[in-house]
């Protein structure tokens, strides 16, 4: 990585450091240079070998909560027990390389949203870079979340959890739980930068742009917590 130029460009690796400590002078960066191929890369390189080492617990955990459901012929035998849990390790890796993408993409897709009904044009992809870069705080969860299942057995998988879902008994889906399991203080972080990060290209007020932000996250949040606890109850009757 080179050092910061008499420009005052930055280089990748300060802005992965200044969005912990100054993420003002990242986003005001990329107003200028807006790349974000290299940060994406990196990003999703990490968060797969956050996960790659988990991948042998995930698929005993799989095969211990499939064996919980109600009677299923398509898990009957071991071998469809097995297929399964392999399904759930595919998901794993391509979630792993996959979610920094789509959370920048609907993120900038938000920002853009709004910078429109502000009546401004501030380029799509240069709302995309910010959310790049607000996509930091969910790379350090995984990182911690790493080190928790590193040091969990198998069969306790479910109980890993840096949100208010720790208020909860392992493995409960009500709606209180699930919605618990939404308020995670490193995407409520990401939402921050992402609020901050697109006030300052739209130049427009952190206050509003974060209000939008986060109420589209709490509709979110609830809605999907509801029908998540509605299915599960079906599912187990």
């Amino acid at each position: 990585m080179e050092l910061e130029s008499d420009s005052g460009t930055l280089s990748l690796g300060q802005k992965f450091s200044l969005i912990f400590t100054s993420p003002s002078r990242v986003f005001t960066e990329l107003e200028r240079n807006h790349s974000w191929l290299a940060a994406l890369l990196v990003i999703s390189l990490v968060s797969l070998a956050a996960t790659l080492p988990l991948l042998s617990k995930i698929k005993a955990y799989g095969i211990i909560k499939m064996q919980q459901m109600p009677d299923n012929p398509a898990l009957s035998s071991p071998e469809a027990l097995d297929m399964a849990a392999n399904a759930a390790i595919i998901g794993g890796i391509a979630g792993a390389l996959l979610t920094p993408l789509l959370f920048a993409l609907i993120v900038a897709l938000l920002l853009k949203l709004f910078n429109a009904l502000a009546g401004d044009k501030v380029p799509y992809r240069k709302l995309f870079s910010v959310s790049v870069y607000a996509y930091l705080p969910l790379l350090l969860s995984s990182l911690i979340g790493l080190a928790l299942g590193l040091t969990t057995p198998a069969e306790n998988f479910g109980s890993i959890s840096i949100s208010l879902y720790l208020l909860f008994p392992p493995d409960t889906y009500t709606f209180p739980a699930l919605l618990a399991a939404q308020i995670n203080p490193f995407i409520l972080w990401s939402l921050y930068l992402a609020a901050l990060g697109g006030a300052i290209l739209m130049k427009s007020e952190v206050k509003k742009v974060g209000s939008y932000i986060f109420l589209l996250w709490l509709i979110y949040a609830l809605a999907s917590s509801y029908f998540g606890a509605a299915s599960i109850s079906n599912l187990y009757g």
